[in-house]
């Protein structure tokens, strides 16, 4: 094979041979990339929702079904048949795929001609009479079609092209290409992302958007990342958490107001951990942590009812196989989910439980009178890795997440947090030592952080000022410096306000049947090659 000037290209080089192709097409007064397909293009899933109401007649000289309707179709070819005078094509346009019939005799000898030098991959349109095949296939008759994109490197094989993880995650749009459930956990990602906005705006909430760029990070205890403006001449950071600004907004004057946006964490990744990820907050004066109890329930019961019958609706089956039930189902009040060899039910109320008394249940020791020291002798004891320069408070969360969290499997409140992990929390009016706080877990991970807000001002400057000493004994996840615009803001008065976290990423996880957050992630960060 040779291309425009004689050269001898190799037919391995797929690459080369499809531009010469390209080449050939420009040669010939035709743009293998035109900036729009024409008028009157139709969905191939419009087209075979509707296909029953076509009007259809026998053909008997094409032994056909054909059905009297002209469309126009567009899409990525994905199968090439030829067959002498005869070329079949499948392409899809992301809402389905469909057959293209093209027969010597109908289009033109150089349009044919043209369509026997197709490739995998290559984008086209085509206008035709739509039929039914002898073997009952819905099909598009081409009368006239045209290249819209032509492709100059080759699909992988659907089945075997594409199976290292680490290239699946560099080249996710070919991911999407080949295996149909990443197609799948991003629409679910999108459903649940959507009811959880059409919940909020049933309860009265208001989405608002914060500042991602921050002069100063809080809201939550975790690295930032750092940057520089340059006009400004100033350092900044992105956020960490949303909630020191939506509570502003609370003091000026809403009542219920959320954000779903990304925060960035300076931290590891893994399984349940992206530096950069999606988060829920949302807050609502005249309320405390009770009622954020509520409000969690009716986000991931309407959540997990939406994504249930987003699974039946599409037939969807898990990966033990088609014979198999749906990994998730409705059951009348009730969701029923099979995930990794657990079997649960989600439905409200969920159990709640006291967080003194499951470390104390799980890990034998009173975190309330216990010492920094007995805290890494049990560590040691037990040879659970830690860090030894952790004042006592992380030390306490350390043996909460070891010994505890992985023994929440069904949806579990955790309530009534300490102080020493509760910095923006209001303290229990009969427990002082306490917080009004709960985390919500499922499958052994954190899904919502809640607490009855903390409003009092010199309160919360003192545990500020707390958390700053934590740093200087070794914390890197606490913050540097005071928020004094903050607490300022608060000190023009804040009411009872009851404040929410969410992580859409493990939510959507759970409810999407995933192993990983990268799964339901579309483009996780990767260490470059």
């Amino acid at each position: 094979m040779t291309d425009n000037n004689n050269t001898r290209i190799d037919p391995k080089d797929q690459r080369a041979v499809r531009i010469s192709k390209m080449e050939k097409l420009r040669a010939e007064g035709i743009d293998p990339y035109p900036p729009r397909i024409g008028e009157g293009r139709v969905t191939i899933s419009g087209v075979l929702d509707d296909w029953d109401n076509l009007k259809q007649q026998l053909d008997d000289e094409h032994n056909v079904t054909k059905s009297g309707a002209i469309v126009r179709l567009a899409g990525r070819i994905t199968a090439i048949r030829t067959h002498g005078k005869s070329i079949f094509l499948s392409i899809a346009d992301g809402t389905g795929d469909f057959q293209l019939y093209i027969r010597k005799d109908i289009v033109a000898d150089e349009s044919f001609e043209r369509a026997n030098e197709l490739d995998l991959g290559d984008f086209i349109s085509a206008e035709g009479e739509l039929f039914t095949t002898r073997t009952g296939e819905p099909t598009l008759l081409v009368q006239d079609w045209k290249i819209i994109c032509k492709a100059l490197l080759p699909l992988p094989e659907k089945y075997h092209g594409l199976t290292d993880p680490d290239l699946r995650l560099r080249q996710r749009y070919l991911d999407l290409l080949v295996n149909p459930e990443v197609r799948s956990n991003f629409l679910k990602r999108a459903l649940i992302i959507k009811t959880i906005r059409k919940y909020l705006e049933s309860e009265g909430y208001i989405e608002l958007e914060t500042p991602a760029l921050t002069p100063l990070y809080g809201g939550a205890a975790a690295k930032p990342f750092t940057t520089h403006h340059n006009t400004l001449d100033m350092d900044l950071y992105l956020r960490i958490a949303t909630e020191l600004y939506l509570k502003r907004l609370i003091v000026g004057g809403f009542e219920r107001v959320y954000e779903i946006g990304k925060v960035f964490r300076n931290e590891g990744i893994d399984r349940d951990h992206n530096p950069e990820f999606t988060l829920l907050e949302l807050y609502e004066a005249y309320a405390d942590y009770n009622r954020m109890m509520e409000i969690a329930e009716g986000i991931l019961i309407a959540c997990a009812n939406d994504t249930a019958r987003f699974v039946n609706d599409n037939i969807e089956k898990n990966a033990a196989g088609d014979d198999e039930a749906p990994y998730i189902v409705n059951k009348g009040d009730t969701v029923q989910l099979n995930y990794e060899g657990h079997a649960l039910n989600i439905k409200p109320p969920f159990p709640r439980v006291r967080f003194l008394d499951i470390v104390k249940e799980k890990s034998g020791i009173d975190v309330m009178s216990a010492t920094r020291e007995e805290l890494a002798k049990f560590f040691e004891d037990k040879g659970i890795d830690y860090d030894k320069k952790a004042p006592y408070w992380p030390l306490v969360d350390k043996l909460f997440s070891e010994l505890v969290e992985p023994t929440l499997i069904e949806p579990t409140f955790v309530v009534d947090y300490p102080v020493g992990l509760s910095p923006l929390a209001k303290r229990k009016p009969d427990e002082p030592e306490l917080t009004e706080r709960f985390e919500l877990f499922i499958l052994g991970k954190e899904i919502a952080n809640a607490f009855s807000e903390l409003n009092d001002p010199l309160d919360q400057r003192k545990r500020m000022e707390a958390q700053i000493a934590q740093r200087a004994m070794g914390d890197e996840e606490a913050p540097n410096v005071l928020d004094e615009d903050f607490l300022t803001a608060l000190e023009h008065g804040m009411p009872p306000t009851g404040g929410m976290g969410i992580g859409i990423g493990r939510l959507v996880t759970i409810l999407a049947g995933a192993h990983a957050l990268k799964e339901v992630v579309p483009f996780p960060l990767m260490r470059p090659i």
